[in-house]
């Protein structure tokens, strides 16, 4: 048998509304998607379940017969689907800094339109596991040149400076990114989208201290041994060592959904749709 959840669920939907068109409503598709999936459903089983006319649609003995059984398989069968995928879930990493002013509406639109839940992952990892399959989808910031990977760029973010408190620029509502190029930069060297690289070759800052993690990087930049750039969202993760400070001219950084190229997550579709309307939502 070839026979789909749909065309069971078309049918019983007919059966009950005793009519294509308000079935067809009923279940949100056109009237000819319904005839269809009903005429598939006969073809599979080989029997007829209709009996159909001009002005009005009765079930044959056999269509009684299938609805009777399907009024009481076809919810069981939903409650199983539903704990399975409650039970497996999704999981999403992140880096160092999630994109607060959308991962909540992510999370909310994907978790309704599929009942499946989203494990939130922190990794300190530039692609945050999802390379190694410890994550099933990453938002991460920056770009991303894996074939392995497909990323759907979601929207850009401009970058803000990041000074100790009690730094002399402190002071400052907005930098020049010029004004950074000579003065010590700390770098993320495993996760972090920032290095001397985004200057000219000519005029660069020298880095100060490199570390392995987020947390290590925001206590070296607050203890003053030098400056960090961070995307414009983190202003929504205060710390209380540090000032962010708005700058003119720097490069936008990408902010991308980043899932596998090959055997990713059945939902994936679903979640990138959500990322994406969030997105644009912010925008």
């Amino acid at each position: 048998m070839n026979t789909e959840m749909r065309h069971l669920r078309y049918f019983v939907a007919l059966a009950e509304e005793e009519h294509f068109s308000r079935a067809a409503a009923r279940c949100r598709v056109s009237q000819p998607t319904l005839t269809r999936a009903v005429a598939a459903l006969e073809r599979s089983l080989g029997v007829r379940l209709v009996q159909r006319t001009t002005r009005s649609v009765a079930l044959t003995d056999a269509g009684h017969r299938l609805h009777a059984e399907l009024t009481e398989l076809l919810p069981r069968m939903e409650a199983a689907f539903a704990r399975v995928r409650a039970d497996a879930g999704l999981r999403l990493g992140f880096t160092w800094l999630l994109p607060s002013g959308i991962v909540g509406r992510i999370l909310t639109d994907f978790e309704a339109a599929t009942g499946v839940p989203v494990e939130l992952v922190r990794r300190d990892d530039r692609l945050a596991g999802v390379d190694v399959g410890a994550v099933d989808a990453a938002l991460l910031h920056g770009t991303v040149d894996d074939p392995a990977l497909a990323p759907v760029r979601l929207r850009s973010e401009e970058r803000v400076a990041v000074v100790a408190r009690d730094h002399p620029l402190g002071r400052r509502r907005r930098l020049q990114w010029t004004e950074l190029a000579g003065l010590p930069l700390v770098v993320n060297s495993v996760s972090g989208t920032v290095g001397p690289e985004l200057w000219p070759a000519e005029c660069r800052p020298a880095v100060a201290v490199e570390c392995a993690t987020y947390d290590a990087w925001m206590e070296m930049v607050a203890l003053g041994r030098g400056f960090g750039v961070l995307p414009e969202s983190a202003r929504r993760h205060p710390h209380p060592g540090v000032r962010y400070i708005s700058l003119a001219d720097a490069p936008p950084v990408p902010l991308v959904l980043v899932l596998p190229a090959r055997a990713a997550h059945p939902l994936a579709d679903e979640l990138t749709a959500a990322a994406r309307t969030a997105a644009a939502s912010a925008d």
